[in-house]
């Protein structure tokens, strides 16, 4: 298991691969790549966090996706700082002997990520800015899990 919360950006090729070799005996891979949307007017997207935290709610995350599906690896990578549109975000692989348990451990992953890890978002526009609050149907998807 990997997670990392930096500023830097990630190069998807170069994780993918990382990954692999450290899970070439597994039948099957997810892969999730969260991109900042290029919406009308968005300057950019103001991730903060506290990394130390971040970090300890994403391994409570990815435990509880192992608890819950055969995962035999996995990596989260979540950036913070000023993001640009078509910037990476967020990048989630997980790897298992079975493609549903992987692809449903990165879809729960996801969903968790976005509704309890401590990141606050601000977009910032050519003429405003706002923060991001949550959204019911995001809350909606995580509840899902039953946790």
């Amino acid at each position: 298991m990997y997670i990392d919360v930096r500023e830097e950006d990630f190069h998807v090729n170069k994780e993918l691969e990382r990954f692999e070799n450290s899970s070439k005996m597994d039948a099957a891979i997810s892969l999730f790549v969260g991109k900042v949307r290029a919406e009308e007017n968005l300057i950019s997207l103001n991730l903060d966090c506290y990394p130390d935290m971040a970090v300890k709610e994403i391994l409570n995350i990815a435990e509880n996706a192992k608890k819950k599906w055969k995962i035999n690896n996995l990596t989260v990578i979540h950036r913070f700082g000023e993001l640009l549109p078509g910037e990476n975000i967020v990048f989630v692989i997980t790897s298992s002997d079975h493609r549903t348990d992987c692809q449903e451990a990165t879809q729960y992953i996801m969903d968790y990520l976005k509704n309890s890890a401590p990141f606050w978002k601000k977009e910032i526009y050519k003429d405003k800015c706002m923060w991001v609050e949550q959204k019911v149907d995001d809350i909606e998807k995580m509840e899902r899990w039953g946790d």
